[in-house]
């Protein structure tokens, strides 16, 4: 089957620049709108498409691994992007601070800098756009594989009533392949001692250490690939441990682990289409 392009693809792209919080937003319908919303210190690079057809939901994306061009600043990477009207919400797509152009990283976690830690930026980011839409939190589904799920955590983490949807996430990103790793902790700690930045600061190098720190457990679906090694045998295995460890304050909180096996797709994420589906059900179904 063969996916449409869209109007995404063609759609105009208003660019604001820097924009300080509380700044008015009146994006037009079916438009791309391009701001940095500065959160103290951090710039979150956003890219903004109101949906015509879907008020009431919004949909936050965030960048997996970055493929570095010369010719392009890795903070106007939005993965995605191509699909926005195919999407049953407001999108809203976040590039990760931590990849910028004078430094050669693919992956960042959201880390940006010891003193200037870009997830907590990138969350009170997404709670202006969803008050200047009027889309209350509940409404809100995060996305993201691989590093993206790993933001995509950290972030519905920190918005309370919000919901997740993860492919084949890092749970933990000190257990992924070591370059990339030592890489993130040379750039945002000044070390490559990856398990000592994990024993200062467990709560973001861990998602679920994250979770259990913050109190809030979103409703989560994660899909992984039974085919991955190291999503199911160190991935799974660390948000397992932080689900055990958040006993009984699981109560009232729904987590769907979905296990698929494909050995051709490996640590990639799921194709277009059934990515597509899983999106729309998960924005269908609700945080209920």
């Amino acid at each position: 089957m063969e996916w449409p392009v869209g109007i995404a693809e063609e759609a105009q792209i208003v660019r604001m620049g820097e924009v300080p919080l509380g700044s008015p937003l009146a994006p037009e319908p079916g438009t791309f709108l391009r701001l940095d919303v500065l959160v103290g210190l951090v710039a979150v690079p956003a890219l903004l498409w109101v949906n015509p057809e879907c008020s009431d939901r919004l949909l936050v994306l965030t960048n997996g691994a970055v493929a570095r061009e010369e010719s392009k600043s890795p903070l106007e990477v939005f993965q995605r992007r191509t699909w926005a009207d195919q999407f049953h919400a407001h999108v809203l797509y976040l590039s990760d601070p931590t990849l910028r152009p004078e430094n050669d990283l693919r992956i960042g976690w959201g880390q940006g800098e010891a003193d200037r830690y870009a997830l907590p930026a990138m969350a009170q980011a997404v709670q202006y756009v969803s008050e200047c839409l009027d889309v209350p939190s509940h409404q809100h589904l995060y996305y993201g594989s691989s590093a993206g799920g790993f933001q995509a955590l950290q972030l519905a983490a920190r918005d309370d009533g919000s919901y997740a949807l993860v492919n084949n996430p890092q749970v933990d990103w000190s257990k992924y392949v070591s370059y990339f790793p030592r890489k993130a902790a040379e750039y945002a700690y000044g070390t490559s001692d990856v398990e000592s930045v994990r024993q200062e600061f467990p709560d973001r190098v861990s998602a679920a250490k994250a979770i259990e720190d913050l109190g809030y457990i979103p409703k989560i679906r994660y899909l992984v690939n039974a085919a991955s090694k190291n999503d199911i045998e160190a991935q799974l295995s660390e948000f397992m441990r932080g689900v055990k460890s958040s006993g009984s304050r699981l109560a009232d909180t729904k987590v769907d682990i979905s296990v698929y096996y494909d050995k051709a797709l490996g640590h990639w994420p799921l194709p277009k289409p059934r990515t597509l589906a899983a999106i729309n059900h998960s924005l269908a179904e609700g945080n209920s």
